[in-house]
């Protein structure tokens, strides 16, 4: 018999490449199934909900933040300022302070030095051999004076401002330095009595009426520049006083003309038996921008050198 001769047989053949290609295809298919059915889940409308809400909580306290940075930094601009201010303020009173501190002490200074100028102008000289005129070069004031007269221009020029409380000043140190006083008297330049009762007497030296004479004298003016009618006054009333008598004319300004006439007409006014001159008259001068002080400079030097006298020029 013959040999039936077979095909053989391929193992691997189309089909079973088919088979394997549709298995693996159906691996595939499952994994992306699984994949799609997870974000489905992670994407369903309460997972949404809670994300959205999650996000709006966000920005809500983002908002929250800014809201509350930008109060602190106006917080911090409004520190910055008044830090700013309090240092500017600080820095203007630490720079005043020096000025201050300057200012009162060139005050002190200067009223240190007008009363050390009046002290020493009104400085005792009835010293053992001394003689009984004032020293030109010292410019001294004898104060060995029994009585004691103040003439004193009263008039607006020397009463405005705060010049009036120098006067005050004066009148006291002088008062002061008269250890030996019996008693005084205080009229104005032109010749009216600030005591118009006692015209022609002495007001006794004792404190408590020193005291009524100061407060009094704070009152008192009206007067005018007229140093030349209150000396002869002063000369009428007083020249006959037995005891020495000191006339202090007080002035700032100065205007009649024919200055040699009228300090002539002083002198022999003032003339004793002896020819010399009965009282004493000196000049204090106030310097200050308005008037002439330096014409009533002039005048009182020359009365106060033909009366053994002495001037002596201040500042207000």
């Amino acid at each position: 018999m013959k040999k039936i001769q077979r095909a053989p047989v391929e193992v691997f053949n189309l089909a079973f490449l088919d088979i394997i290609s549709c298995a693996f295809g159906a691996v595939v298919m499952l994994v992306l199934l699984a994949k799609n059915g997870t974000e489905d889940t992670e994407r369903s409308p309460s997972n949404l909900n809670t994300l959205i809400e999650s996000v709006l909580q966000a920005q809500l306290e983002v908002e929250t933040l800014k809201g509350a940075e930008s109060d602190k930094l106006q917080e911090l601009k409004q520190a910055k300022n008044s830090t700013a201010s309090v240092n500017k303020a600080t820095q203007k009173y630490e720079s005043a302070v020096p000025r201050a501190q300057k200012q009162i002490q060139e005050l002190k200074d200067k009223a240190s030095s007008l009363r050390k100028e009046i002290h020493e102008a009104t400085a005792m000289l009835d010293v053992p051999k001394s003689t009984d005129i004032p020293d030109d070069e010292v410019g001294g004031i004898p104060t060995d004076a029994d009585y004691v007269i103040f003439a004193i221009d009263n008039s607006g020029s020397m009463k405005t401002g705060k010049g009036w409380s120098r006067v005050l000043a004066v009148v006291d140190d002088i008062l002061k330095s008269h250890p030996k006083m019996k008693g005084f008297q205080i009229i104005s330049a032109d010749g009216s009595f600030m005591f118009s009762a006692r015209e022609g007497q002495w007001l006794e030296d004792r404190p408590s009426m020193r005291n009524t004479a100061l407060n009094e004298l704070k009152r008192f003016g009206g007067g005018a520049s007229q140093p030349e009618k209150g000396m002869l006054k002063v000369i009428q009333l007083y020249k006959n006083t037995k005891g020495k008598v000191s006339l202090y004319v007080f002035g700032d300004d100065y205007q009649p003309s024919g200055l040699d006439r009228i300090v002539s007409g002083i002198t022999r006014a003032n003339e004793g038996r002896d020819g010399k001159p009965v009282i004493r008259i000196h000049g204090v001068g106030f310097n200050r921008r308005q008037g002439n002080p330096a014409r009533f400079a002039a005048f009182m030097q020359a009365v106060a050198s033909r009366n053994r006298g002495a001037y002596v020029g201040l500042y207000y």
